[in-house]
């Protein structure tokens, strides 16, 4: 888990960073405490909550209510937590026309009036499950998530995921074969996307050409991992990926934290925000061209 300043009395208290700490305290599982509310706002709530977990689990007897990056506050808080965003059962596709599905209360998750609901429809509990497993900020999470999907969410109206179909994939995985007799579905040179209404009827005729190879030739849900990289993403077939991109908000949010750990340069760039290394990587050689790495640093600024 990482913040990046000091959260405590006469400390910097960066909203993202209380925010993250907030989360971790209503998970430590104080007896009897009220929930904080996860406003990013370092208030009496919250000083009096860090002063009592430091007394509690690491037997202070003069606790200075500071949880610093990397300090044995913090690490102990990520040692109680042990994040993961995988739901205790199978999360229902988002209901047409209705917010993205967030993660249902359980045992780990606090209550959602006191989670709140971050981008891609994502609950904040589950951007700090993710930051534990990649030991990064939930802001550099939010910041690939605004970049993708910002004007359309991680869902359409219809209740299915986001896609994006990519015709030189399309190419790429049938060699070429549909080059000439369906240039709109298979073409050498990427572009011509079309309008988001597009998608969906391009993505069902290509799987009438070639079903496998149109599913890996378009990017899925809130963080738009292509489906030709469903291994690295934690599935053995493409239509075991796209089939957990349909059925929920939080498989998505899995297949990225899978796809991010099974890159090591991805994995130290999001850690280090290095969004020149991460966009090319993660977007494509042509990541310059769409100003990929432009957008997630200002949209990183805008949840840090």
């Amino acid at each position: 888990m990482a913040i990046v300043a000091p959260v405590g009395p006469q400390r910097p208290n960066r909203a993202a960073d209380v925010r993250t700490v907030q989360t971790l305290l209503n998970r430590s599982g104080s007896p009897g405490a009220t929930p904080l509310r996860v406003d990013g706002v370092f208030g009496p709530r919250t000083a009096d909550a860090i002063a009592r977990y430091q007394t509690r689990s690491l037997r202070l007897s003069k606790p200075d209510g500071v949880v610093d990056p990397n300090g044995p506050t913090l690490n102990r808080l990520g040692r109680d937590h042990r994040g993961n965003t995988t739901p205790t059962r199978p999360v229902p596709r988002q209901p047409a026309r209705a917010p993205a599905p967030a993660a249902a209360p359980s045992r780990t998750a606090p209550a959602a009036a006191t989670q709140g609901i971050a981008p891609g429809g994502l609950s904040e509990a589950t951007y700090v499950d993710m930051a534990a497993r990649l030991q990064c900020e939930t802001a550099a999470i939010k910041a690939v998530v605004e970049t993708e999907v910002a004007i359309r969410g991680a869902f359409d109206g219809d209740g299915r995921p986001t896609i994006l179909y990519e015709r030189h994939k399309f190419s790429k995985h049938t060699g070429g074969r549909y080059d000439r007799t369906d240039p709109e579905l298979s073409n050498p040179v990427g572009g011509g996307y079309g309008k988001f209404s597009e998608q969906y009827p391009k993505l069902e005729r290509a799987m009438k050409l070639n079903s496998s190879a149109a599913l890996k030739s378009a990017s899925w849900g809130a963080f738009q991992i292509l489906g030709e990289n469903h291994v690295q993403a934690g599935h053995a077939t493409v239509e075991a990926f796209v089939a957990a991109m349909k059925s929920g908000i939080l498989a998505q949010a899995e297949a990225f934290v899978a796809f991010v750990l099974a890159n090591r340069s991805l994995l130290t760039a999001l850690r280090a925000r290095n969004w020149s290394t991460f966009a090319r990587i993660y977007n494509g050689p042509a990541y310059r061209k769409f100003a990929y790495d432009d957008k997630m640093r200002s949209n990183y600024l805008k949840y840090a």
